[in-house]
């Protein structure tokens, strides 16, 4: 059988997404990776050179899947944090990615600034001009869609008493994020 450099990397790349998402990368290790990935430790490294290049590839793996994901849909932004909110419960090894990465390396990884404004030119350009700050308005939908999943589980029990990550519970949540969001779009008075 033929070597597969290309099914290589993909599989390093998943095992080292879920290794750094896991333990962030201080903690992570190679020798894990190589294991989870079916791969060598030395594969890693001709492919990636060094553990910190490693962290930014699956950096930039979670942020391009998400992007794609997710286009910004500037008429629809409580539809965006609704569909933000589901990828994450989906997919938590992306935001705990962005978790470590500000933790342990803010400067590393990708330079997301191009998503970025691409997404502030479309929410100006759009419908929702003359409302809150396209930034303000961003960071507001992304952390209305990221609050339930950071919040400490026991804090959430303790609210209700029910499971906080139960199929009926995280329905009602995100019908409260996509109310919020409306909230935040809609005209001032």
């Amino acid at each position: 059988m033929a070597y597969d450099s290309a099914a290589t990397r993909a599989k390093i790349l998943a095992a080292a997404i879920e290794e750094f998402s896991a333990y962030g990368l201080a903690g992570a290790r190679i020798d894990r990776i190589a294991e989870a990935a079916g791969a060598n430790k030395r594969s890693i490294y001709v492919y990636y050179t060094n553990k910190e290049l490693l962290f930014s590839a699956a950096l930039h793996e979670v942020i391009s899947q998400v992007n794609e994901a997710l286009p910004l849909t500037e008429d629809d932004l409580p539809g965006y944090a609704a569909g933000m909110f589901d990828y994450l419960i989906a997919h938590p090894a992306a935001l705990r990615m962005h978790l470590w990465r500000q933790l342990e390396r803010p400067e590393l990884g990708p330079d997301a600034a191009d998503v970025y404004s691409q997404k502030m030119a479309s929410m100006t350009a759009g419908s929702i001009a003359g409302q809150l700050p396209p930034t303000d308005l961003l960071v507001f939908i992304t952390g209305l869609a990221q609050s339930w999943i950071l919040t400490p589980r026991d804090l959430l029990t303790a609210v209700d008493g029910g499971d906080p990550f139960a199929a009926e519970r995280l329905a009602a949540h995100r019908a409260a994020i996509v109310q919020a969001a409306r909230r935040l779009c809609a005209p001032a008075p």
